[in-house]
């Protein structure tokens, strides 16, 4: 019997440090599962991160394309411009050489005119004014004496009036030039702040094709950020879930073992009940046998009357505690998958694998990954919704509706009870 007691103890004693061995092997792959999980979100912030950055990069490539569009268009314009300038100038030129050639004419056509009205002149009046007075009287009649003598005077008049005509077109002639060289220095003076703002405009367009070129460098850049970012999201993600499995699978032997282990420790009390029993039934016979007629001075039930009903008060720091908990794991989800969530924690509470409180396992090491990354923190200090308040009251006051251990995300891999996007087991 002995020899019996021994190994069972032994056999308990093995359990435990097997249960052990699990915990913290599962310890160890859930510190896994949130070193990932951190991971993947700072992999999504960044791919959030990169796609602002290209959505800006992108706004700012079609501004500087706009921009340098406008610019072009602007330089079309100008260069048009000059070239109207330039023909202008070369017209003036052109029209500049003709009036000098003009002016140059009229200069040896007055000189010429000058020359002839000097010897007319000097014929009429070097000679002796009584040959002419002989020339005029010598007329047979006298219409013809006041013909040549009107003749003389016509001469005369002639020669002034043809100077005064070449005189008044060479001054003409000499303005058109003048506003010509005018007219030549301000097209000369447009085209060179047409040149000045083309220079300008020129170089500010470069600058912004330079600029274009390194947006575009920098799209390129955050584009292929980005596809390296979503590369290692996706290995995070798959990796996330193997490691999910294979929480799962150890959760599922850390159960079972729980449930053998349960099983044995309440075979051991009955056992040990089954011995007292015995033990009393023999000093009763005993005192029978001694012919005693006493009875038992502890005249207790064997029950105990502190015992457990199973139920929970509920109190104001385990109401918030669960409600938060299951705010952060079920928030989303329907009723009855809130329900479960706290069902879950209650039997944890209850079974004697884990803490025999609702602080105890919910703040139990390696376990629920909103504790350790601080949002079952926020969710305390901001308080959870009033359908996971009730859901947590109602657990308290002894509601489950599943009797499970462990709960995730459901991916198909595992069997159990589905409620919501979660499995239970």
């Amino acid at each position: 019997m002995n020899h019996q007691k021994k190994l069972a103890r032994i056999s308990f004693v093995l359990g435990i440090c097997f249960l052990c061995g699990r915990k913290a092997y599962a310890g160890t792959i859930q510190n896994q599962i949130q070193n990932t999980g951190e991971r993947i979100n700072q992999l999504e912030e960044s791919v959030s991160q990169t796609d602002k950055n290209i959505s800006t990069y992108e706004k700012e490539q079609r501004e500087l394309e706009q921009q340098i569009f406008t610019a072009q268009e602007k330089i079309s314009r100008l260069s048009n411009e000059l070239d109207r300038t330039k023909a202008a100038a070369e017209d003036i030129e052109e029209e500049t050489v003709k009036t000098k050639r003009r002016l140059s004419q009229s200069q040896k056509e007055q000189k010429e005119q000058y020359i002839q009205m000097k010897r007319r002149i000097q014929f009429m009046y070097e000679n002796s004014r009584q040959d002419m007075l002989i020339y005029v009287l010598q007329a047979g009649s006298m219409p013809e004496a006041l013909r040549r003598a009107n003749y003389f005077q016509a001469v005369i008049s002639y020669d002034r009036e043809k100077m005064k005509e070449y005189k008044a077109v060479i001054r003409k002639i000499k303005q058109a030039e003048a506003e010509l060289v005018s007219e030549k220095e301000e097209l000369e003076e447009l085209e060179k702040q047409q040149l000045e703002q083309l220079s300008e405009i020129d170089g500010v367009l470069n600058e912004m094709k330079a600029s274009l070129s390194s947006k575009i460098f920098q799209i390129q850049q955050s584009r292929a950020m980005r596809s390296k970012y979503k590369q290692d999201l996706e290995k995070q993600i798959k990796y996330e879930q193997e490691l999910e499995r294979q929480k799962a699978q150890e959760d599922l032997k850390r159960a079972e073992e729980i449930k053998r282990q349960e099983q044995e420790l309440a075979r051991q009390k009955q056992e040990a009940q089954a011995r007292q029993e015995q033990a009393r039934l023999r000093q009763e016979a005993a005192r029978q046998q001694s012919g005693g007629n006493g009875s038992d001075s502890g005249s207790g039930s064997g029950s105990d009357s502190s015992s457990d009903s199973g139920s929970h008060m509920e109190s104001g720091s385990s109401l918030e505690l669960l409600s938060a908990i299951i705010y952060c794991e079920a928030g989303n989800q329907p009723y009855e998958g809130q329900l479960a969530v706290g069902s879950v924690i209650m039997n944890r509470v209850e079974s004697s694998s884990f803490p025999n409180s609702i602080s105890g396992v919910i703040y139990q090491s390696g376990q629920f990954s909103p504790v350790s990354s601080g949002r079952f923190a926020r969710a305390l200090a901001s308080g959870a919704g009033r359908h996971c308040k009730a859901a947590a009251r109602e657990v308290l006051n002894g509601t489950r509706n599943v009797s499970c251990l462990y709960f995730c995300a459901d991916n198909g891999l595992i069997d159990g009870t589905v409620i919501g996007d979660h499995v239970f087991y």
